[in-house]
């Protein structure tokens, strides 16, 4: 079913009356974006404000045996380290430092630990586990591509000695969709165009293999919206990846990279 402001309205409305499926289903849609304010995503800063946060730390309050709201927030909690660790005079601007991202370690390896002690097969802990270790030790030992199946969507731009890329992971193609419609947003609400110098393609993993690649910077239309109709998003085979699951450097949801 396609995402549309009025899906994103009725969770809100639902968390704010205290479902905590609502909290955890809008938390784990807004996994998928930079930020949920088209205002903040054309600040230029390339800077993520994880609007999934709170929804999965109120769904976990409501369900403290929630393992799903439990392994997407230890994952978001990871990507955040990373996130902080890429460049250290931009993480002391916003206020981070080696404390900050020790307590996002040690919040996250709790939260995959509860999930594994009840749930010891539990793939997506286990692997956030791994990642996680592979983080804080600087060893590299990752995962390149886990055995599931599932959308890379990625947006690379460069100018210069600066690139910067966003990538999104899903497994639902109308998540797909509107992911990449808050990826062009700032751009195209800038220029009122097809975003310039933009690399922005889609690509498809079956059981870990990528089986396809659409280049869907050759479908925008002349307002800078795409034309998804002339898009044949391939489906999924095999098992999907499980939610919260790490791929390679990258999360379930959205990262960003930038050099």
């Amino acid at each position: 079913m396609a995402i549309t402001e009025e899906t994103i309205t009725r969770l809100r409305v639902a968390t704010a009356a205290g479902d905590p499926d609502a909290a955890r289903e809008l938390g784990r849609l807004l996994c998928m974006l930079r930020t949920d304010s088209l205002e903040d995503a054309m600040d230029g800063d390339f800077l993520a404000t994880w609007p999934e946060e709170p929804l999965l730390r109120a769904a976990l309050r409501a369900r403290p045996d929630d393992q799903l709201a439990a392994v997407l927030l230890a994952g978001r909690l990871v990507q955040q380290i990373d996130f902080w660790q890429i460049d250290d005079d931009h993480a002391m601007a916003h206020g981070e430092d080696d404390d900050t991202l020790a307590r996002r370690h040690d919040e996250a390896h709790a939260l995959y630990a509860s999930v594994l002690k009840t749930d010891p097969g539990n793939a997506a802990a286990r692997a956030g586990v791994a990642t996680l270790n592979a983080w804080a030790h600087d060893t590299g030992a990752l995962e390149k591509e886990p055995p599931f199946s599932y959308y890379k969507l990625i947006m690379e731009a460069g100018s210069g000695s600066f690139s910067h890329s966003e990538h999104v992971v899903a497994t639902d193609p109308d998540e797909v969709r509107w992911a990449c419609s808050w990826l062009v947003a700032p751009m195209v609400a800038q220029a009122g165009e097809p975003p310039f110098g933009v690399d922005l393609d889609l690509f498809t993993y079956s059981d870990g293999r990528l089986g396809s690649v659409v280049h869907l910077g050759r479908h925008f239309h002349a307002d800078g919206t795409l034309d998804w109709d002339a898009v044949e998003i391939p489906p999924l085979t095999g098992d999907p990846l499980p939610v919260g699951h790490p791929v390679g450097i990258g999360h379930y949801g959205y990262s960003c990279d930038w050099g």
